[in-house]
């Protein structure tokens, strides 16, 4: 039985309106949770949801960190701010982010140490693209992701979760299977043994995202290294994020039992 308590993240993304923010907390207040929820809205809906959910278990996290603290830097948002405004998680280094607005490992570290500064949690997101798998280089990408990210941070007593996202499985509908992703994430997990000891190694919670549903929730959960979940389409729907989180809470009475 894993001690690793279940966390589950919901990523909106560019989505959001009213309409979304009003369903989802009609579904979340007064609904308790053992595992960890979060929603990560797009920032102008922040705090509106910390006002809404204020008596509810669920956090808010942010989709993206600032790699500046301050300054001229127009657009940007930086993690004291994001500290300030309430947040308690912040994603780094998400696919999207790495594609579209070329974000690389040298970048994630500096986040990673703006989040620690701060005492927001991160969420180091890692994963490879349908060509490096491919090519078979799933591995050594992984491999990259998480030793750039880390190089050089003191992570003392700071908490953070790694969340592997396979690039080819988001949004397309071709999760991983349980199996093949148990095989990645114990593979995350011995590279992090590496890096921060066998002790440290188990207390890190590693996360699965790509096209989860609440279809395959259960059976991702069910292996030994997967710790919790990341989810994009799905989460905006209120009533199908409702039954993932419903079946990661199962996961965390077991673990709590």
């Amino acid at each position: 039985m894993k001690s690793r308590k279940p966390i589950v993240i919901a990523n909106w993304k560019l989505n959001g309106g009213f309409d979304l923010l009003c369903s989802s907390v009609a579904s979340f207040v007064k609904k308790s949770f053992l595992a960890e929820v979060y929603i990560c809205p797009p920032y102008l809906y922040i705090r509106d949801l910390l006002h809404f959910l204020q008596y509810s278990v669920v956090n808010i996290g942010s989709q993206n960190v600032s790699k500046y603290q301050s300054g001229a830097y127009t657009g940007e948002t930086s993690a004291q701010m994001l500290a300030e405004a309430g947040c308690k998680l912040c994603l780094i280094g998400h696919s999207e982010r790495r594609s579209m607005f070329r974000e690389n490992n040298a970048s994630c570290q500096i986040k990673l140490k703006r989040a620690f500064e701060n005492n927001l949690m991160p969420v180091l997101c890692i994963g490879e693209n349908l060509e490096e798998k491919n090519a078979g280089i799933t591995k050594d990408i992984l491999s990259r992701q998480i030793n750039e990210s880390f190089e050089a941070l003191d992570i003392a007593d700071n908490s953070f979760c790694i969340a592997y996202e396979p690039v080819w499985a988001i949004g397309t509908g071709q999760a991983a299977t349980p199996e093949t992703a148990q095989e990645v994430h114990a593979y995350i997990r011995e590279q992090l043994v590496s890096l921060f000891g066998q002790d440290k190694a188990q207390q890190i919670r590693i996360l699965y995202g790509g096209s989860v549903t609440k279809l395959n929730t259960t059976e991702l959960l069910t292996q030994p290294d997967i710790d919790g979940l990341l989810v994009g389409g799905a989460s905006l729907d209120a009533e199908h994020f409702m039954s993932i989180c419903q079946q990661v809470d199962k996961f965390a009475m077991d673990s709590n039992s």
